[in-house]
This record gives structure tokens, C-alpha cells and sequence, in this order.
């Protein structure tokens, strides 16, 4: 096991580092991280506004809901359409403040400016009086809020390195000079972006950069949304976890564009009155695989509570609360799980294995389809029924995968606590001799 644990760092952590230090991935996960207050009051009023009370053949039918929803429901759209219908707004602004201070430099210029490159590509003003076209503000203008957002970055970096902005003397207020220096990256975004918008809509019918994005990104939304890339990405998450990084911060700065893409596409459709259209969107691997946190640790927290070995017993005890709460730090490198093979092999599976159950469920429509975001502390078996519209279903699978957990990760857990207490033991008897 030893030779084993070597191997893995010796192949893993080198690449781990590097994963971990790539400065787009980091700013693309501030930058949903910015977004996602607005993003989750935006999607929990839609959810508000179609709650499964309106169906008289369900069991749950309300008049006065159906009533009042007949009534407001427009008027209430409003607080949706500013946050979800509008978020790669936030999410522009968030990457690149973060990439420009990745880069050393001002952030609120560096936010601006990537915002600005996104409304330069995806929201043409049309008629008179002009109105901005808003179609590609929310999820499906995802990947050219990041892709159009790093390149404002760069052309901003490489400006200020070569040292061709308006400098003013040092006596300028530090607001009026840093809004002059930001005037020749504004007029390079324009030069550099302009002409692409031009030669697009010459060769389409007003095509936009969205709108050909999503067609060249179409296939891997739709593979994202699949049983493989879900096991990939569960992998990946928690092998990093288990050489000592944090691999959902890794990871899931990328996986979190396909996540926020989906969840657009399943609000469009339940706003509409269709078929849900996405499995793995919004916070379908904090529902259902990271019960407890990474690594479904609650369920382990809930054996150990129990366990022989009064180290374990002590970790497992004071693990319990936080995990409720998908905070499972105290678990992870108190038990330790970290580089700990026994317990390694079950918190790499068992994330792999609730997925896998989760997706054949939701496509089974045991489970409901994901419309809805809560915060991550949001315990899984609550989240799952919240972001889902009240499904039942999906309640009874988070449970019923919390218990799984929690009977898998024992067989493990009492290998693991023979070897501790034959310790203690020794220990024990070590410490009688000595007195």
C-alpha cells in the first residue's frame, strides 16, 4: 500500500499542482462564484412561480396557488429575468475582475472591461428605439462570456506591459487616471471584436458569436450530459481530493459552465410548460454525490460515530453536524482520509457508484430534473427536493443514497479501525510500562 501511495504521488501530484495554478480555471470559478447569490434568489422565484400545484390531477392541486399564479405570475418574472435570464452579466464581471487580479491588475477595471467584450458580441441593439437583444445574457452565452472575457484580459494585460495606455501625472485623482488608462484597451476590444461580429453577420443571417459558439460547443453540452462524463468527473474530483487538493475548486470551474448551461435549458422548458431536457445541471453532484461533502463523507461521518476505535468514534462524532451541512474538512484530514488508502478506495468509488444510481434514476423520472439552485451548505436530501420542484422522488433517492453511503463505507471503516485500535492498544500498554 505504501509503494502504491508513493506511485500515485509521484504521478498525480505534479499534475494536480499545475491543474490547480491555471489562472483561467481559477477565474472561471470566481466568477460563477460572484454570480451565484443572484443566480440562486433568481432561480428559486422561478420555482416559486411553478410549484406542482396547478395540475388538478395532482394530489398537491391548490386553487388559490393556481388563482394567484393566473394573476401575478407576470408581474413576478421580473426578479428572473434580472438574475438567471441575465447571468453571464455577473459571471463576465466576476471572471474577469478575478483574472485581472490574477494578473496584478485593477480589478474593477479588469470586471468592466470583460463585461464590456460581452456586450460587444452578445447583445446587439436592434430598431428604433433601439433595444438590446437579450437572448444570450443567461446560460447560452456561457461559453463566450469566458472565452471573449479572457481575451478583454489579455489585451488589457499586454497593453499595460507594454506600457501603451494614457498614464496621467501622479497629482490625478487615482479614479479619473485608472478610467483614462482603460481608454486604449476599450478601443483595442472594439478593433479586435467589432470586425468578428461583422464578418458573422455577412456570412449568417445576423448569426452572432453566441450563436456559433453554442453550435460548436453543442456536442459536449450534450456529452456532458451523460453517464460517462459523470463518472469522469467524479474520478477526477476525488483522486485530487485524495493526493490533498481541493478537487471540486478544481474541477468544477469548468464543469460548472455545463452545469449552468443545462440548468438555462431545464428553466426555458419548465417556464414553458415542457419536457426537462437535462439530467446533470445545477446541483445535481451536491444532491446526490457529495452527501455530506466530497466523498458522501456523511455517511462515513455516521459510522465512525459508532465505531470501536475511540479515535475514530471522536472524529465521527464531531463530523456529523458540519457534514449535515456538506462540510466535511473535519473528516477528511481528521480520520484522515487523505492519502489514507483504506479509506481512499470507498471515497473514490462511492461518489462514482451515487451517480450512477442518480442518473438512471432521474432518466427513469423516479427523480426530478433539477430547475432550481440552493446554496451548497443546503442539506442533500433538502436541496435535491428543493431543486427539483418538489419532487418527491428525488427526497426519497438522496436518502435512500445517504444510507448506501453509509453501509458501503463500513466494511472499510472496520478494517481501518482493527488497525487503530491495535494501535491504542499498543499504545496503551506502552504508556502502563512506562509508569
Amino acid at each position: 500500500m505504501e509503494k502504491v501511495v508513493q506511485r500515485v504521488e509521484q504521478i498525480l501530484l505534479p499534475i494536480a499542482a499545475r491543474l490547480a495554478n491555471i489562472k483561467y480555471l481559477i477565474a472561471i470559478r470566481d466568477g460563477a462564484v460572484y454570480a451565484m447569490p443572484f443566480l440562486i434568489v433568481g432561480s428559486l422565484i422561478l420555482l416559486l412561480l411553478n410549484l406542482p400545484l396547478t395540475d388538478p390531477a395532482n394530489f398537491m392541486y391548490s386553487q388559490w396557488y393556481t388563482d394567484l399564479m393566473a394573476e401575478y405570475k407576470g408581474d413576478w418574472l421580473q426578479p428572473f429575468y434580472a438574475t438567471m435570464g441575465m447571468a453571464c452579466l455577473f459571471i463576465s464581471f466576476g471572471l474577469g475582475s478575478s483574472l485581472g487580479k490574477l494578473y496584478g491588475l485593477p480589478e474593477i477595471t479588469s470586471g468592466f472591461l470583460s463585461l464590456f467584450a460581452f456586450l460587444l458580441v452578445a447583445a446587439p441593439v436592434t430598431g428604433w428605439p433601439p433595444a438590446i437583444n437579450a437572448t444570450y445574457l443567461d446560460g447560452k452565452g456561457m461559453f463566450t462570456a469566458i472565452i471573449v472575457g479572457g481575451i478583454a484580459i489579455e489585451v488589457y494585460r499586454f497593453l499595460v506591459n507594454k506600457k501603451m495606455t494614457i498614464k496621467l501625472p501622479d497629482q490625478v485623482p487615482p479614479a479619473i487616471a485608472r478610467s483614462f488608462e482603460s481608454l486604449t484597451p476599450v478601443i483595442a476590444i472594439i478593433l479586435i471584436l467589432q470586425p468578428i461580429n461583422i464578418m458573422l453577420s455577412n456570412m449568417g443571417d445576423g448569426m452572432l458569436l453566441p450563436e456559433m459558439l453554442m453550435e460548436i460547443f453543442k456536442p459536449l453540452i450534450s456529452a456532458s450530459d451523460s453517464l460517462p462524463a459523470l463518472l469522469l468527473i467524479a474520478f477526477i474530483i476525488h483522486i485530487l481530493w485524495f493526493c490533498g487538493l481541493h478537487g471540486a475548486n478544481i474541477v468544477m470551474g469548468v464543469v460548472g459552465t455545463f452545469t449552468l448551461t443545462n440548468l438555462q435549458m431545464n428553466q426555458a422548458a419548465l417556464a414553458a410548460g415542457e419536457q426537462l431536457p437535462a439530467i446533470f445541471a445545477g446541483g445535481f453532484l451536491d444532491n446526490y454525490m457529495n452527501l455530506g461533502g466530497s466523498g458522501a463523507t456523511l455517511g462515513l461521518a455516521i459510522a465512525m460515530a459508532i465505531s470501536r476505535s475511540a479515535h475514530l468514534r471522536s472524529i465521527g462524532r464531531i463530523s456529523v453536524v458540519p457534514g449535515i451541512f456538506n462540510i466535511n474538512e473535519p473528516i477528511l484530514f481528521g480520520a484522515p482520509i487523505i492519502m489514507n488508502p483504506i479509506l481512499g478506495i470507498p471515497f473514490i468509488l462511492i461518489p462514482m457508484i451515487n451517480v450512477t444510481v442518480a442518473y438512471f434514476a432521474t432518466s427513469m423520472d423516479f427523480a426530478g430534473r433539477i430547475v432550481a439552485l440552493v446554496p451548497w451548505t443546503t442539506p442533500g436530501p433538502l436541496a435535491a427536493f428543493l431543486s427539483t420542484n418538489f419532487h418527491f422522488g428525488s427526497l426519497f433517492l438522496a436518502l435512500g443514497l445517504l444510507v448506501m453511503s453509509t453501509l458501503l463505507y463500513l466494511p472499510f471503516l472496520n478494517i481501518y479501525s482493527k488497525s487503530l485500535i491495535a494501535q491504542e492498544q499498543a499504545d496503551s500498554v506502552a504508556k502502563a510500562a512506562t509508569a
